[in-house]
């Protein structure tokens, strides 16, 4: 069991009061059902969105075709000159 202290306004105190003497049961009781059957309605409220997102979303990929290699295998994919210029770059810093 979770022990917490909330904030209610002095006339939701006085109505939970009279409801638990109505009820004849104690206020702790009767706070604590009436938050029981809240907190399960809105967990109940979130879980169900949260489902219908998850099987509704849409497919953030749909309009993007797909990745096509066009080079050739052949071909190396640095140019040679490109490839010396990195090489000469690398025997330089060191």
């Amino acid at each position: 069991m979770i022990s917490t202290n909330i904030y209610i306004s002095q006339e939701t105190q006085e109505f939970l009061i009279k409801a638990a003497i109505s009820q004849q049961i104690s206020v702790e009781e009767l706070a604590s059902s009436i938050l029981k059957e809240s907190i399960e309605k809105k967990l109940e409220k979130i879980n169900s969105n949260s489902e219908n997102k998850i099987k509704f979303t849409a497919n953030p990929l749909r309009e993007m075709q797909p990745y096509a290699y066009l080079a050739d295998p052949s071909e190396p994919a640095i140019s040679p000159d490109d490839w010396e210029m990195n090489q000469d770059i690398e025997v330089n810093d060191l």
